[in-house]
């Protein structure tokens, strides 16, 4: 196969091999002639979008995928349209999608998956975008390593979210299942199921009939592996929570036990533990030193200091010494997170550039 594709701006395509296929349409890796780079180029059926009503949703698809500047997030660079179909040019991955481990994954590299979707996640969600269809399939591996979160078909805006059944059933909270209003605790959940598979090669809650699995979404608490590492068995069992308002948001998951302990393993900076040791530090009086002219310290703050360690975080965390048991998956958000390793914490790490 060797079809030539021209875009509205004059951009000439070689469409070359299938990578893959979806409800409305197929994904084929093209090759830029004017670049000689290649990309990936969903063609997407203008009459199946037709036949059920989409034509909205994959035209917000573009949108969202264009804006949105990650490096966890597959980047949309152009798309345009004839009579038949639309076309939309997206980054290439080389190594595919996330397919079902045959054996499980190692704590190490289940946290380079889990990290990257987190950034992917927290910066969907600081733009008021909930993905509603976080799966293995829907993760792309590039060449340089980088796990990046694409296909955006279910994603909305949430002040547009509807009440409807959504994304992948494996992966859907009881929310969704139930057809009821939700929030970005969607994609936590579906975190929660993406992380459990990689660990345990199946999926958290399994079913022969869709009806059957609907039910068992419900109603069945999900058990973690007692093998896996506890503050990991506590996380999974956090996002896999029943209840979307005791389950974490995605920038509680970062002060999650598991969490800060994998960045600092990795050195990696953590914004969100960071302003939480601020926090700590701005809630209490701390007196500023300084040497005045003749070499005797006094104490003082200026303005801008006082503003700076008085000044409260509108993000407040609930912290507990006791932590659920890892077996039972019904805990309050109060005993999943423990920040008293902030009193230990004597440096924060430089953040990486990207």
């Amino acid at each position: 196969m060797n079809s030539i594709l021209m875009s509205s701006n004059g951009i000439t395509y070689i469409l070359q091999q299938q990578l893959g296929s979806g409800s409305f349409g197929t994904v084929y890796r093209v090759l830029d002639m004017r670049t000689n780079k290649y990309y990936a180029c969903k063609i997407i059926s203008k009459a199946l979008l037709q036949k059920y009503n989409a034509e909205s949703m994959i035209r917000q698809e573009i949108k969202m995928q264009s804006i949105l500047n990650h490096k966890n997030i597959l980047k949309v660079y152009n798309s345009f349209e004839d009579n038949q179909n639309i076309y939309i040019i997206s980054e290439y991955c080389s190594r595919g999608s996330l397919q079902f481990p045959k054996i499980p994954y190692q704590e190490k590299d289940v946290f380079n998956v889990c990290i990257s979707l987190l950034g992917a996640l927290d910066c969907l969600h600081s733009n008021k975008i909930i993905h509603r269809d976080l799966k293995l399939e829907n993760v792309f591996l590039h060449d340089d390593g980088t796990y990046k979160l694409g296909d955006f078909g279910w994603a909305t805006y949430i002040d547009k979210v509807e009440p409807i059944l959504c994304g992948t059933t494996e992966y859907m909270p009881p929310e969704v299942v139930l057809k009821q209003p939700h929030n970005y605790k969607v994609d936590c959940y579906s975190l929660g199921a993406l992380i459990y598979i990689l660990l345990h090669t199946h999926f958290p809650i399994q079913a022969s009939s869709q009806p059957a699995l609907i039910d068992k979404i419900i109603s069945q608490e999900v058990i973690v592996n007692k093998c896996v590492d506890e503050d990991l068995q506590i996380l999974i069992q956090a996002l896999l929570t029943k209840d979307p308002i005791e389950r974490p948001s995605v920038q509680q998951l970062y002060l999650s036990r598991w969490i800060k302990k994998q960045m600092k393993l990795n050195n990696i900076f953590n914004k969100y533990e960071n302003e939480q040791l601020k926090n700590k530090f701005r809630n209490k009086n701390i007196a500023i030193k300084s040497l005045e002219m003749n070499g005797s310290l006094k104490s003082s703050l200026s303005d801008s200091q006082k503003s700076s360690l008085t000044h409260s975080s509108s993000t407040q965390i609930s912290s507990s010494n006791n932590p659920c048991s890892p077996l039972a998956n019904k805990c309050n958000i109060d005993q999943i997170f423990n920040f008293k390793d902030f009193e230990s914490i004597n440096s924060v790490p430089q953040p990486k550039l990207y």
